[in-house]
């Protein structure tokens, strides 16, 4: 399969030509069209797993985010009074890093740093610095459990989305331990030409959606303005509190992923095409 895209204002265009062998016209989800509803510039990463499975990925940013750099800043001009940073998420971490001079961002080595799982960790690392907590499971109740096996912070500063949770503050707050919160970035509805995709879901041309947060669900039925239009494509969520957050909407959830990741999503994708199929 050959794939060329096309990047618009808001929306990737996908142009698609497809060479299929007999053995690839037997996997259960050759030639289906999935839509990826991810941010811009994480939908690459998507679209080649669905490629790897024979499939044909439309891309249609359902996310993007808006980075809030004087806040980033301010924040990072007075790391030097705490003793401990803490990072929630990946776009956490590269809006601060992409966003700072290398000055200031040698102002955090030095502090301890805890991360909220391995793939914040590998972003932290890509950038030169070292996690020192990693919680064993990823949330922020995981890294309130580190906190207490390793030691609770004398003072804290934390980088995280808008709309993040305050369950670590709260508990840290509790605990007398002095905070800093810094709001980083925040999720906004992409705007764009719905023209393309539209006309394909009115004919029936996606065969599955994929929806990875509570917030692109949202911005996909607002993006897309019509919930039965919306619910023709298989729907796929990446897990329990997604679906939850999309019943409430009134998207028809199909599947939940039996694990919070992308290709796990795709490998119940792949299941159901193929009971379909028997």
């Amino acid at each position: 399969m050959l794939n060329s895209y096309k990047l618009t204002k808001n929306q990737f265009v996908l142009q698609s030509f497809c060479l299929y062998s007999t053995d690839m016209q037997n996997l259960p989800l050759a030639g289906k069209r999935i839509l990826v509803t991810r941010a811009a510039q994480q939908i690459a990463v998507t679209a080649a797993l669905i490629e790897q499975r024979s499939a044909i990925p439309i891309a249609f940013p359902c996310l993007e985010y808006q980075i809030l750099k004087d806040a980033i800043l301010q924040g990072l001009d007075h790391a030097g009074i705490y003793s401990d940073i803490v990072f929630t998420s990946v776009n956490g971490i590269q809006a601060v890093f992409e966003n700072s001079s290398n000055a200031i961002i040698d102002s955090l080595r030095g502090k301890r740093i805890a991360v909220v799982g391995e793939k914040t960790a590998l972003a932290l690392k890509n950038y030169g610095i070292q996690a020192d907590i990693i919680p064993k499971i990823a949330s922020q109740q995981g890294l309130i459990t580190a906190y207490q096996e390793k030691g609770l912070p004398q003072s804290l500063l934390f980088f995280r989305a808008e709309d993040g949770s305050d369950v670590l503050l709260e508990y840290l707050q509790n605990q007398g331990v002095k905070t800093s919160l810094i709001t980083a970035y925040r999720s906004i509805c992409p705007s764009g030409d719905n023209a393309e995709i539209l006309s394909m879901l009115e004919e029936n041309s996606i065969d599955a959606t994929l929806l990875g947060s509570s917030k692109t669900a949202a911005y996909y039925l607002q993006r897309i303005g019509n919930l039965e239009l919306a619910n023709r494509p298989v729907i796929v969520v990446i897990s329990q509190q997604v679906a939850d957050a999309a019943d409430k909407l009134g998207l028809k959830v199909q599947l939940i992923a039996t694990d919070a990741n992308f290709p796990s999503m795709l490998e119940g994708l792949s299941k159901y095409f193929s009971q379909r199929s028997n």
